[in-house]
């Protein structure tokens, strides 16, 4: 169930440059729980979020969106690697430093520049184009909105409106690097507008379609991610695996039609009924029971595992020599472990997001 901490009221802003440079005084803004918001950083990078992985098709219910990721058919080749890779693709947005955040938003515009076209089928005529202002920035604020609504189910603590805020400034900060220079292309300047202009997203801007309803459907048959799976071993899983997805498809459905706007859930055509706010919440407790007894190395990515760790380090530091030394030679091992992995993110990550020459029908936006 949900629960509220104590008000913390040793929550002051911190002068560190370090935390100015990395948005982390964000979440030390006056008024703020510190427990809370150093939760939420670790749910911005904990694998739990994708039990609400539906929450994202709301990118889809926006036709030229729809439009271009029917036209690009990767879904239908493995719907669970593409899931997976797209999610490499982008990672370091969320875990990465100041340098590696600018350097994946540059690959990635510059990747999506050839992401435009005109839809077939059901999408006939629909133009699209990938770096159109609107439908970029409604795509960061898809990845924004599902990580706020999904943190209070996942963790069990509810956020009050100053910690909101807070969480999504921190968020508009970890994604400035993906806005455009007009307009359009910015994220809103405060969570009350950002509330605003989903709803108007959602109620004006987006409907029901083919591709929307047939992936949603798709949750209760996902593939099996045969990323570094070995061939050899794959057809020795899918008995397992087809006896697991059902029960896994069947958990994200309706914990992403219950955290989703309702005119979205609408959309999708999936009914809410009694027995599903019984699922909900034997499914919640089980998150929240994760969240409580995992360390923190098995529930959050690696590599923002290793900045808290990095940022927890440094916190502590008293001014002493030998202090100083431990936190440098701490900071060195981790900083080159973190470079590691991100060369193993990029050897995985999309090589194109552009339709094939011979469409297929899927996403180039994850």
């Amino acid at each position: 169930m949900t629960q509220v901490l104590p008000h913390d009221t040793d929550s002051a802003r911190d002068s560190d440059p370090h935390l100015q440079e990395d948005g982390l005084a964000l979440l030390r803004a006056d008024g703020v729980r510190p427990r809370v918001m150093a939760e939420f950083r670790k749910h911005l990078g904990s694998p739990l979020v994708g039990v609400f992985g539906g929450v994202l098709f709301d990118e889809v219910a926006v036709i030229p969106i729809a439009a271009s990721v029917d036209r690009t058919g990767r879904f239908r080749q493995n719907f669970t690697d593409r899931g997976i890779r797209s999610g490499l693709s982008a990672l370091t947005l969320i875990s990465g430093n100041r340098q590696q955040r600018a350097d994946t938003a540059r690959w990635l515009k510059e990747q999506h520049r050839a992401v435009r076209g005109t839809g077939v089928g059901e999408y006939e005529g629909v133009r699209y184009s990938a770096l159109d202002p609107e439908l970029w920035i409604w795509i960061a604020a898809s990845a924004m909105n599902a990580i706020l609504e999904s943190f209070p189910h996942c963790t069990g603590y509810a956020m009050t409106p100053v910690e909101k805020e807070a969480a999504y400034q921190y968020q508009r900060h970890l994604l400035i690097d993906l806005e455009l220079p007009s307009a359009n292309g910015k994220l809103p300047a405060t969570y009350a507008t950002f509330v605003d202009y989903y709803d108007d997203m959602v109620e004006n801007k987006s409907q029901s379609n083919g591709f929307l309803r047939e992936q949603f459907t798709g949750l209760m048959r996902l593939p099996l991610p045969t990323l570094l799976l070995p061939g050899a071993l794959r057809p020795a899983l899918m008995p397992l695996w087809f006896a697991i997805r059902p029960i896994a498809g069947r958990m994200i459905q309706v914990c992403s039609a219950k955290a989703m706007h309702p005119a979205l859930r609408q959309m999708i055509g999936f009914e809410l009924k009694s027995h599903h706010n019984v699922e909900f919440a034997l499914y919640t407790r089980l998150l929240q029971l994760v969240w409580r007894v995992t360390p923190d190395r098995l529930l959050v990515e690696p590599v923002l595992y290793n900045n808290i760790r990095i940022d927890t380090a440094r916190s502590q530091l008293d001014g002493s020599p030998a202090a100083q030394r431990k936190f440098d030679k701490l900071e060195r091992s981790l900083t080159r472990r973190n470079e590691q992995l991100a060369d193993f993110y990029h050897s995985h990550r999309l090589d194109t997001f552009a339709a094939p020459e011979r469409p297929t029908g899927t996403c180039p936006f994850g």
